[in-house]
């Protein structure tokens, strides 16, 4: 086995997620898809402006010809409401001008078809059947569907055009939860479904009223938000939005800490572009998690999520997830194939031949901590 200690780690640079470059892919040409890095919550072509100089290429906001005008002048796609909600009064009426109107603008990203239909208890016949008659609208662009619990997509998955799952964990839940609900959504809806992750960018003490008897309020951490992004990242998933920038009380910039956190994730992720829409390749891990109490997070699930992820350049990764607040210890077989593994971004950094497929090699983790190996053809 072999033993890389902690300061050895972090002089490699495997120990911060966001040492991932694209050096390797200079010379590559090939232009990028669209992965959509969003926001919820704007409301006005002022703040367009400040999301977008904050680096998202999406928002959920309104359908309006100035504020769609602005974001397609930004090059930003915006995910907005028809001006009804799927269920019980879905009346063409709400939602008929809209849709002549603004179906064809080239900033529409998606029609938002109903948020948390599982919560609201709105039944999987009815979405489908309002989904139908929107369609019949000479509505083109796709549809969006938010669910609450990724279980659900069993029920509602089939039916829009983009499916998107939210999770909002932090406090009192763990962090693993967002990960559980991604992992069954896009098990349930297969591969070929578009899946959307939302994940928290606030503090549930601004909307205490929807958790009565909670007493427990913080906002994520700067490292509980790099580690929803990644597991996320993990699934993988095909766009990524945070919820939110501005909502009743809410203002997202008046919480500078975590403002400034996710504008430090996002522009990581600009950067990092070749880690978007990964495809998910088969892997049966060989590990073990030490301390062995703490091998499960409160999930039940292994405390360190582990995905072999091949990107549209043919380029394979292992991304390596501590999903607790625990330090931990992964004793892991890297995967045996044509490939042998390098730390991602920090080629010259890794040891003489790299990191031996099948070989056994001992990794700590600080809590949250994500660590990503790039793969490269070997001689």
């Amino acid at each position: 086995m072999v033993r890389l200690g902690l300061e050895k780690l972090r002089s490699l640079g495997l120990v911060s997620c966001l040492l991932v470059g694209a050096g390797q892919l200079s010379a590559v040409s090939v232009a990028e898809p669209f992965f959509p890095i969003g926001i919820y919550g704007v409301g006005s072509t002022e703040h367009l402006q400040q999301v977008h100089k904050a680096g998202f290429n999406t928002v959920v906001g309104p359908a309006n010809k100035a504020f769609l005008d602005q974001a397609q002048a930004l090059g930003i796609q915006v995910i907005t409401s028809p001006g009804a909600s799927a269920g019980r009064g879905f009346d063409p009426s709400k939602f008929e001008d809209k849709v002549i109107d603004y179906d064809h603008h080239p900033a529409l990203h998606s029609w938002y078809l109903v948020d948390e239909p599982d919560m609201t208890r709105t039944p999987p016949w009815q979405v489908a059947m309002d989904q139908r008659l929107f369609k019949a609208h000479a509505a083109r662009k796709p549809t969006s569907l938010v669910l609450f619990d990724g279980v659900h997509a069993r029920d509602y998955g089939a039916i829009p055009d983009i499916l998107m799952v939210d999770s909002y964990p932090i406090p009192w839940m763990p962090l693993a939860h967002f990960s559980q609900h991604m992992t069954w959504a896009r098990s349930i809806a297969g591969p070929a479904k578009p899946l959307y992750a939302i994940a928290q960018a606030f503090d549930w003490y601004a909307f205490r009223d929807a958790v009565p008897g909670e007493t427990r309020f913080r906002a994520p951490t700067h490292e509980e938000l790099k580690c929803m992004t990644y597991l996320a990242l993990a699934q993988p998933v095909d766009g990524l939005l945070f919820y939110t920038f501005a909502s009743g009380k809410w203002f997202l910039p008046d919480h500078p800490d975590l403002w400034h956190g996710l504008l430090d994730i996002v522009q990581s992720l600009q950067k990092h572009s070749y880690l978007l829409g990964c495809k998910r390749l088969h892997w049966l891990p060989s590990y073990k998690i030490a301390p062995y109490e703490k091998r499960r997070s409160e999930t039940q699930e292994p405390s360190i999520h582990l995905s072999h992820l091949r990107n549209a350049h043919g380029t394979e990764h292992l991304m390596l997830i501590n999903t607790t607040e625990h330090p931990l210890t992964l004793s892991l077989s890297l995967p045996s194939s044509t490939q042998r593994w390098q730390l991602a971004g920090s080629p010259s950094d890794t040891p003489f031949g790299g990191f031996r497929p099948g070989s056994l090699y001992e990794i700590p983790f600080e809590k949250y901590e994500v660590r990503i190996l790039q793969g490269i053809l070997m001689d």
